[in-house]
């Protein structure tokens, strides 16, 4: 890195309209059409996921089936940020399929209520 200038490996979501088709229950429950946030990727709406279920901010019924997936699509978003921020993107881009399947898995789940 420069004295200013900074080089940065990061992830990004390319498509909101793309994370809204594959995962719309989701969208809707940690969103409900909110527009609130400025940017819904996937990693925005894994985090979202994981709040409204750790806080509490949706039924019980909700909170029990998605628990499990909920702390899953954490973790493994808090992994893609590590393995970004130790220059690994290799990893991190290993995660990122991870992630997408247990958000898949949350979809599932969240289709049912």
């Amino acid at each position: 890195m420069g004295r200013l200038l900074q080089v940065r490996v990061s992830a990004w979501t390319y498509s909101e309209d793309e994370v809204r088709k594959a995962w719309p229950s989701l969208w809707k429950l940690a969103w409900q059409d909110s527009g609130a946030i400025p940017r819904k990727g996937v990693m925005e709406l894994a985090d979202a996921v994981f709040d409204a279920v750790r806080a509490g901010l949706i039924p019980d019924n909700q909170v029990k089936a998605l628990k499990a997936d909920a702390e899953k699509a954490d973790e493994l978003r808090q992994a893609i940020e590590k393995a970004l921020g130790d220059w690994r993107p290799g990893e991190a881009d290993k995660l990122t399929y991870a992630l997408e399947d247990t958000m898949d898995a949350l979809e599932d789940i969240a289709a049912d209520f």
